[in-house]
Parts: structure tokens; sequence; C-alpha cells
């Protein structure tokens, strides 16, 4: 279930979800701006014995993506706060994560058309939350060596590695996500480690073809690394 208007998730939460490894098949998992849930139902579906939590600062966001959950038999692996990402502390959370993923509002704020549509403004714009205040608060969530990843339009990689710089989480690969085979990469993947330093490797791109983007409507399970 997603909203008939306002925000809708593109294949963006797909392709991250499918890049994802884990360190145990426990770990816990902090889904930043969940919206409807989409990857937290993913997730739940390929690793069923992990602890994920999604967190949405829009009500009736956090409100589908709890339909969601109970819609899809998930209530055991996953839960739904609806919060503001500012105010979740380890107290809250009990303990540190193992992974933290996003796929953030990608405009900066000031930048572009603001969409007259609030739930879209705020998944796009940058106005309840940056990139900096979402390394900063990755880092104070994770455990040591925990992993945060995210998703975001290529040519704001700079804009990640400074985001990043100021915190204990070091760059540990990216990956560029191109629409075709001729097309320049509209999105990256992100991943850092924390109180890890190491050399940053850039992964093989991924090619989406026209069949891959016509069937990201697949079953979960089709989609789980």
């Amino acid at each position: 279930m997603q909203p008939q208007e306002g925000y809708r998730y593109s294949m963006d939460p797909f392709v991250l979800c499918n890049q994802i490894s884990l360190f145990s098949r426990r770990d816990r998992i902090l889904d930043v701006g969940c919206g409807c849930g989409i990857m937290s139902v993913i997730l739940g579906y390929c690793f069923p014995q992990t602890c994920i939590t999604g967190v949405e600062i829009q009500t009736n966001l956090a409100e589908i993506a709890q339909k969601n959950i109970i819609n899809n038999k998930l209530e055991q692996t996953v839960s739904i706060i609806n919060e503001d990402i500012k105010h979740i502390h380890l107290k809250s959370s009990n303990k540190p994560f193992d992974l933290i993923l996003s796929n953030p509002p990608y405009k900066k704020r000031n930048t572009g058309r603001l969409n007259p549509d609030l739930q879209k403004a705020i998944a796009r714009h940058e106005i309840t939350m940056d990139l900096k205040m979402l390394a900063e608060k990755a880092e104070t969530l994770l455990r040591h060596k925990g992993r945060f990843m995210i998703i975001f339009p290529s040519e704001r990689l700079p804009d990640i590695e400074q985001a990043v710089q100021a915190t204990s989480i070091y760059p540990e690969w990216i990956r560029y996500i191109h629409t075709g085979q001729k097309k320049t990469p509209k999105r990256i993947i992100f991943s850092g480690r924390k109180d890890i330093t190491t050399q940053r490797r850039i992964l093989p791109p991924i090619y989406l073809s026209v069949d891959s983007i016509a069937n990201m409507n697949m079953l979960p399970e089709h989609i789980c690394p």
C-alpha cells in the first residue's frame, strides 16, 4: 500500500535492498525515512530473523507503513516508529544497530521547485533531514564496525563524502547505477563503515535494463541478495 496521491516510491528501494549484505542473520537494521515501509517489507522477507526498525516523521506514511507490516505478517520482524530521526537515541532503541540504510530526500533545501504537496516536498527536499544530520545520527546509532548505506543522485557524491568526513564513518565502497549502457549514472549507492578506515572501492556499475525497470513489482524473494 502507498498513497494514491503524494509520495510514491520509485525503483531506488529495490536497487538498494539488492546490494545489502549482513554481518549475521540476527542483525539490527534501521530504515531511516521509511515512507510506506517498502524497504522494511523487502528486508523483512529477505532476512526474517533480523530486527528491523523503520522510522518515519510523517504520520500518514507511518500509518501506511504499519498497515503494510501487518498485511505482510512481519510484526515479529519489523516495527515502525512515527518520529523525527533526531529524537531517536540509543536509550530509546535499546542497543546500537548493525546496519543503517536510507533513501533520503535528494534535493538541497532552497534548490529547485518545492513541490506544493507537502508529503512529496518532505520526501524530495532536505526539509526535515539533510545529509550532514543523517550521517551524524547514523554515527551515534551504529555499533562499532557497523555499516551505513544510502542511495542518492550520483552528482551529490561529494556532498555524501563531506557529510561523513566529520564522523567516524569511513567510505567503504560506492556503486554507480545506470539506466542504460550508454547513459550517465543517475544514482549512486554509498556504503560506509564506522571506525574502519579502508581504501574506498568503486564496485562494478549496475545497469538497469528496460525489463528490470518494468519488473520492479517482482516478489521480494526475487531481489534478495
